[in-house]
C-alpha cells in the first residue's frame, strides 16, 4: 500500500513538473513576443522622431517661401503706388 502511494506521488510529482515546464515554455513564448514588440516600438518611437525634425524643417521652409511671396508682392504694390505718387 506504501509502495502504490509512493508511486501515486510520483506521477503527480511528474505531471505538476510537467505542468511547470509547459507553462515556462509559454511564458517564455510570451516573453519573446514582447521583445519583439517593444523593440517594434522603440523603431516607431526613432521614426517618428526622424520625420518630426523633416516636419519642422519642411514647416520652416514653407514658412520662409510664404513670407518671402508676401514680401515680393508687398513690394511690388509699394512700387506700384511710389510710381502712381510721383508719376515715375
Amino acid at each position: 500500500m506504501a509502495n502504490y502511494a509512493l508511486r501515486r506521488n510520483t506521477k503527480d510529482t511528474f505531471k505538476k513538473l510537467d505542468s511547470i515546464e509547459n507553462s515556462l515554455r509559454t511564458q517564455e513564448k510570451i516573453y519573446d513576443k514582447l521583445d519583439r514588440n517593444f523593440e517594434e516600438l522603440r523603431r516607431d518611437k526613432i521614426e517618428d522622431e526622424k520625420n518630426k525634425k523633416k516636419n519642422a524643417k519642411n514647416i520652416r521652409d514653407i514658412k520662409m517661401w510664404i513670407l518671402g511671396l508676401i514680401g515680393t508682392i508687398f513690394s511690388t504694390i509699394v512700387i506700384a503706388l511710389l510710381r502712381t505718387i510721383f508719376g515715375i
